[in-house]
């Protein structure tokens, strides 16, 4: 009889047993299914052949615990920090693709973002940096899940074809001087206002567009983890800017009809 995964989570943070023979049926409760745009694969036998693929993607990664062949524990370095991955892969025979989402959705609900595809995900740590998820997804051709942190009610509209033409309206509303395309879908603008404190308003503000409602509001939830960062968000359709002062991010949400994100007072994880 296949088992669910809910009390796979203590398993996966403490790193503590060596196989699934505590697992516990959840009594017939429904099973929160996989995201669906999960990828179907790859798929790994074993915690050792994720540790292989990041290797061979680049990313080195030391073994520092590892209870069974099905989870270990490795850490790397991105961006000059050590960064811990906790894997878990799950034998495809004895574990459908909805218990493993079941489970990734418990982690997610206790705060923990999740890197995952196939068969496996993983915790990756320190969990307040977006950079650090997203690096471990591209290596894998994998995807990131964040923790679902609230998020306020978001405008379809206005929307826009490109990054250039969301700067334009935003320059041409008096918001967005002297911007720069990075990219198709990333744009930085200057800022009228003085620059007060660099450590946490560098003067200038940045634009994201992206390719669906649920990509930007997985990248919200990835920049608002626990109110870490040092910016406030507008947004509406399918773009965000970001700011350093409240009193311009909120002329520019009044201007666009967009929302007001002020992700700072974030101050625990969502649970």
């Amino acid at each position: 009889m296949k088992k669910t995964l809910r009390a796979l989570v203590p398993v996966l943070l403490l790193l503590a047993v060596t196989g699934c023979a505590g697992f516990e049926p959840r009594g017939g409760e429904p099973l929160v299914p996989m995201p669906s745009h999960v990828p179907e694969g790859p798929v790994y036998g074993s915690a050792d052949d994720v540790v292989a693929a990041l290797e061979r993607a680049g990313l080195p990664c030391k073994v520092i615990r590892q209870p069974s062949t099905s989870t270990a524990a490795c850490t790397t370095v991105i961006d000059g920090t050590t960064v811990e991955n906790r894997i878990q892969v799950l034998n495809t025979t004895d574990f459908t693709r909805d218990e493993v989402g079941d489970s990734i959705d418990s982690m997610r609900n206790g705060g923990t973002t999740v890197v995952a595809a196939g068969n496996w995900f993983i915790a990756v740590l320190p969990n307040w940096n977006a950079r650090y998820p997203v690096r471990i997804a591209e290596a894998l051709d994998a995807v990131v899940l964040p923790p679902p942190y609230p998020l306020p009610d978001i405008p379809e509209k206005p929307a826009y074809a490109t990054v250039g033409a969301l700067a334009d309206a935003m320059e041409k509303a008096g918001f967005c001087p002297g911007h720069k395309e990075a990219g198709k879908e990333e744009a930085a603008c200057g800022t009228r206002l003085p620059e007060k404190d660099a450590r946490t308003c560098s003067g200038r503000s940045y634009l994201q567009l992206y390719g669906s409602a649920r990509e930007r509001d997985d990248a919200l939830r990835l920049t608002i983890r626990n109110g870490r960062a040092a910016a406030l968000i507008v947004t509406a359709g399918n773009w965000t800017a970001r700011f350093c002062d409240s009193a311009q991010a909120q002329r520019v949400a009044d201007a666009f009809g967009a929302a007001f994100v002020d992700h700072r007072i974030q101050e625990e994880p969502y649970g």
